[in-house]
This record gives structure tokens, C-alpha cells and sequence, in this order.
């Protein structure tokens, strides 16, 4: 081997020697939180799906929170509200997922130590199982987008998520956020206790097999004449294709010109679990907590155009479309798009 050879392989031994030492540390500080683990374990599993069950929480939501505090610890997303509403909230353990995440988290931030779950890929090249944090950030860009341009927001079936906090705090904007009643009464409790200011905000809990979500809107100071964003993330895939059209036509009739209308889709492969072994698995788990898949849209031929007609059945005109993985040879799996009444 020549010189110019071997300085040419000295850095990537140096890489890899230095990727096995940050291991051996890892392993060190993984064995010392086995004990908390496996206690922390225990008190998450109870309260995730024990005591979220006992309250009439839906579990996919609280696994919403529970990726916006991992990507507050791994530096991919500071979200400080996210984490003192988890110390406080029922359904979830700050303990548990410390303990769970502990290791990990110490080794990024004292030596560089990363794996698959403490990063975020490039957008684009994400696969089923690197959606989530792309996913929340791309919402947040479509909040931060229009937060100043609009009169009035409307998060229906906001869940545990704070990014209204986040975003409108200041802002010359009226929010409404809509949900289950038990989501938005523990929620609204949650952020009491936790001292977390959210006065400006109006939470309207709907009982959906009574009431109507559009009059319990109205009555609680929605303007039809101004102009809105409406922002439903992460909801469809658990509602029958007949609730999707309903929904968003009613979203596009309550719309004026200039409102937008921001939804996310998956694909009929994925909501099926047919798209990978880990779609199927995590959608088996969201199963057997009462929130079944139902709905995805046929994205084998031509995402876009499918997206796009679904749309229009619905009274809307697609102005911006996100297709998740397009830089990767892969099925097309899961899009955002924005929309615009017809």
C-alpha cells in the first residue's frame, strides 16, 4: 500500500474507531439505566394504555407527544411546552421515557452518539419508519407560512399537539381547536396544572356522534367571512372514506377566497399494512387500542393526480403537494398537501 493510499483510509478507520468507542460508552451508560428502565417501562405502559383507556383517550395521539418530546431532547425540535405538559399529563410518563430514552440521550449530548432515532433524514428521502419528525416540521413550516396571513386557524382533531401554542402566541389570529370531549377536558386540565398560558386559544370539545362539529364552531365565534387556515393533520387515516369527503366539503363551505385548507394523506397500502412489516405492526398496535386504519387513497399509479381528484370530489383545488419518500425508488406511501375551496 502507498502512502497517498493510506492517508487516503485514515480517516474512515478514524471514523469507525471512534463510531466503536462512542459504542462501548453508549453500552456502559445503557447498563447503568437497566434498572430505571425497566421500572420506567412499567409506569409508560400503564398510563399509555391502562389509564389513557380508563380516560377515553386516543392512543395515537399520545404517541404524537411522545415523538415531539423525543425530538425536544435529541435537538431536532425544541418544543419546551411539549415537555412540561408531558410531566403533568395522565397519559404519559416523562419518567418512563427517560428512563427508556436516558441512555441515548446522554451519549448524543456528551459524545456525539447517534442512532436512526436521534436524526431527522433529508426531506424526501423518508421511508415509513423516518416519517414522524419530518412530518411535524412540515407542519410547523405551513403554520409559520400562513400564521400572519390569517384571521382564523382551526386545528380539528388537534390532539395532544401544542403547535397552536407554539405559533400563535401574540399573533393577531383567532384559534379554535376541536376534539373528542375527554381529549380537550384532559387536555385543558393538563395545561392548567402545568402552568402553561393558553387563554387566547378557544378549545371546543364535540361529541361527534351528537353533535355537529361546523355548529359547535359557529357558536363558539367562527366567522365565515374571514379568512381561514384549516389544519387537520393525522386524522384521516383512522375515519372512513365517507367522513374524509363530509368533512372536508364541509371545511371547503365554511371557506372564503384566500382560506386553505392543509390535510395529510396515506396511501391504501399503508392504512392496509400491506406498504411493510412496520406499517402492519404499528397499525396492529393502534388496533387493539380501539383506532383502527380505514382510510388511504390509492397512491400506486399517480399519487398526485389521485390526490389531486380526491379533492376536487371533495370542492377543493390542490395549491401545494409534499409526497414524502420522492427522492427514494419506494411506493409512495404518504403526502401534505394544501387546498383551496373551488
Amino acid at each position: 500500500m502507498t502512502d497517498t493510499n493510506a492517508k487516503k483510509q485514515l480517516p474512515g478507520i478514524l471514523r469507525l474507531l471512534i463510531k466503536l468507542f462512542q459504542i462501548i460508552l453508549y453500552i456502559q451508560i445503557q447498563i447503568i439505566f437497566i434498572p430505571i428502565a425497566i421500572i420506567g417501562l412499567v409506569d409508560a405502559i400503564y398510563k399509555e394504555m391502562v389509564k389513557s383507556k380508563r380516560l377515553g383517550i386516543s392512543f395515537s395521539a399520545i404517541k404524537a407527544l411522545q415523538y415531539r418530546w423525543l425530538m425536544h431532547y435529541f435537538n431536532t425540535r425544541p418544543d419546551s411546552l411539549s415537555v412540561s405538559f408531558t410531566k403533568i399529563f395522565p397519559c404519559e410518563s416523562h419518567f418512563g421515557m427517560w428512563s427508556i430514552m436516558g441512555a441515548l440521550i446522554i451519549s448524543q449530548r456528551i459524545f456525539g452518539f447517534t442512532t436512526r432515532l436521534g436524526k431527522l433524514v433529508e426531506p424526501g428521502k423518508e421511508t415509513g419508519d423516518s416519517t414522524a419528525g419530518i412530518r411535524v416540521l412540515m407542519f410547523d413550516r405551513i403554520m409559520e407560512k400562513y400564521v400572519d396571513e390569517m384571521e382564523q386557524i382551526v386545528l380539528p382533531g388537534a390532539g395532544f399537539d401544542l403547535i397552536a401554542l407554539h405559533f400563535t402566541k401574540g399573533k393577531n389570529v383567532k384559534v379554535f381547536e376541536l376534539d373528542q370531549v375527554n381529549t380537550l377536558n384532559v387536555k385543558v386540565e393538563t395545561l392548567k396544572k402545568a402552568g402553561i398560558k393558553h387563554d387566547w386559544i378557544t378549545y371546543i370539545p364535540v361529541d361527534y356522534s351528537n353533535e355537529s362539529w361546523v355548529d359547535k364552531l359557529l357558536e363558539a365565534g367562527f366567522d365565515k367571512t374571514k379568512k381561514t387556515l384549516f389544519l387537520w393533520q393525522s386524522v384521516s387515516l383512522y375515519l372512513g372514506a365517507d367522513i374524509v369527503k363530509e368533512t372536508l366539503r364541509k371545511m371547503a363551505d365554511l371557506c372564503v377566497d384566500g382560506s386553505i385548507i392543509t390535510q395529510d394523506f396515506y396511501s391504501r397500502a399503508f392504512a392496509s399494512g400491506e406498504y411493510s412489516k412496520m406499517a402492519k405492526r404499528y397499525l396492529s398496535i393502534i388496533e387493539k387500542m380501539g383506532e383502527p386504519s380505514k382510510f388511504g387513497i390509492d397512491m400506486s399509479n399517480d399519487p398526485k393526480a389521485a390526490v389531486e381528484s380526491f379533492l376536487k370530489e371533495c370542492g377543493l383545488i390542490m395549491t401545494e403537494y409534499i409526497q414524502f419518500g420522492e427522492k427514494l425508488d419506494i411506493e409512495p406511501f404518504y403526502c401534505i398537501v394544501e387546498a383551496e375551496k373551488l
